[in-house]
C-alpha cells in the first residue's frame, strides 16, 4: 500500500490560477489598509505642520510690522525706570 502523500495527483491549472487571484486579492486589501493607515498619519502631519508655520508667520507679522518689539521695549522702559514717589520727594 502506498501513503496518499508519495501519490501526487495532477493540478488543474484554472484551480491554481483561482488560488493565486485570491492569495493576490488578499495582500492588495491588506496593502491598502496599511496605506489607508499611513495616509491618515500623513495627512495629519502636513495639517500640523501648516498650523506651525501659519503661527510661525503671525508672530513674525506681529513682532516686525505691527511694532511688537516696540511695545515691548516701551512696556520694559516704564517698569525699569518707576516714578518718583512722595516719600522720596520729601527727602
Amino acid at each position: 500500500m502506498e501513503p496518499h502523500g508519495s501519490k501526487q495527483e495532477p493540478v488543474d491549472p484554472e484551480a491554481a490560477e483561482r488560488l493565486l487571484d485570491l492569495e493576490l486579492i488578499k495582500a492588495r486589501a491588506a496593502r491598502q489598509q496599511a496605506q489607508a493607515r499611513y495616509r491618515g498619519f500623513r495627512t495629519a502631519s502636513f495639517v500640523f505642520i501648516f498650523f506651525i508655520l501659519l503661527g510661525t508667520l503671525l508672530a513674525f507679522y506681529y513682532l516686525f510690522f505691527l511694532g511688537g518689539f516696540d511695545r515691548v521695549r516701551d512696556r520694559n522702559r516704564s517698569q525699569s525706570s518707576p516714578a518718583p514717589t512722595a516719600a522720596s520727594e520729601d527727602l
